[in-house]
């Protein structure tokens, strides 16, 4: 498989650049050289349609986190159907692209776009996903890595036509407060780990969410992580995955020779504080023969006790 990186993705962060609520979007803006293009190209459309559209989604319906990335990546149908809750906004979108010449853009970014990809798609990729994939012990219809130099990381699913595409979008470089870049490939391959592993973790957890209620007592600890995760199911998904992310670098040290377990381990349970429970909780799985689902319908409640 290949990395990508998408117009479609590219064009969302703009917008949500350009609405001006970082507090919100949290887009990773030391990329300074990048920025400052999209800046230069485009702040003089920051009173577009589509731009005051998307400010007012990201205060008024949480238009963040994965909520953008969804919307842009199904905009050809969202535009066929006006009574669509993003219909007003696809058509702003669409006037954007024409207006502030979005494509042209895209194709002056080529070589950088083109520089990211050659170190990315040099990683082993089918490896770490494959991995993934037999981890779980499923795989969707198809699986997208799409890479963007200012936005990440996220993973979710969409489904079109009953086929299920999984994405996970990873930021790279990221880069240190003077724009230098960092190509750390070791934190790449953990964050997909990471984004991937929500496409799993995510339906079977939110399919359930009535038994987390029963919980009170385990959520009532957290009270300090970040408002992404400002649910007790998306709390839930956090751990497997975060767990799950630290497996796949502990089966697959050797992959990593440099990578330290013992300082992820400290610093994930700094909010994360009973994530010792679900590493051991995914051993157990390791050694079963069960679907995730199957597993965590059986477990779940002896995890939280």
């Amino acid at each position: 498989m290949l990395a990508e990186i998408s117009p479609q993705i590219e064009l969302v962060q703009v917008l949500l650049y350009l609405a001006e609520q970082q507090d919100r979007t949290c887009q990773y803006l030391n990329n300074i050289a990048y920025v400052d293009s999209i800046k230069n190209r485009f702040w003089k459309f920051k009173n577009h349609k589509a731009v005051i559209l998307t400010r007012q989604f990201v205060i008024e319906r949480s238009f963040y986190h994965i909520k953008p990335l969804r919307a842009i990546l199904q905009l050809e149908d969202i535009l066929i159907d006006a009574r669509n809750e993003y219909y007003e906004w696809g058509e702003a979108v669409k006037a954007f692209v024409e207006d502030a010449d979005f494509d042209s853009f895209f194709k002056s970014q080529s070589s950088f776009y083109a520089e990211i990809l050659n170190r990315v798609n040099n990683c082993a990729l089918d490896t770490w996903v494959g991995f993934i994939e037999k981890y779980f012990r499923q795989k969707p219809d198809d699986f997208k890595l799409i890479v963007c130099p200012i936005a990440g990381n996220y993973g979710f699913t969409l489904e079109k036509n009953n086929k299920k595409t999984a994405y996970t979008v990873r930021c790279m470089p990221y880069c240190d407060d003077n724009g230098a870049y960092d190509w750390d490939f070791t934190s790449f391959a953990k964050s997909i780990a990471h984004e991937y592993a929500h496409c799993f973790v995510n339906y079977t957890v939110e399919g359930n969410k009535n038994r987390l209620a029963l919980h009170n007592q385990f959520f009532e600890k957290h009270r300090k992580i970040p408002h992404f995760y400002n649910t007790e199911y998306a709390i839930i998904n956090e751990y497997f995955v975060r767990a799950f992310q630290i497996r796949f670098m502990e089966i697959n040290k050797k992959w990593f020779p440099d990578f330290c377990v013992s300082e992820e381990y400290r610093m994930q349970k700094e909010m994360f504080v009973y994530l010792d429970r679900f590493v051991n909780a995914l051993r157990l799985f390791e050694e079963s023969a069960q679907s995730f689902s199957d597993f965590y319908i059986e477990q779940i409640d002896k995890i939280l006790v």
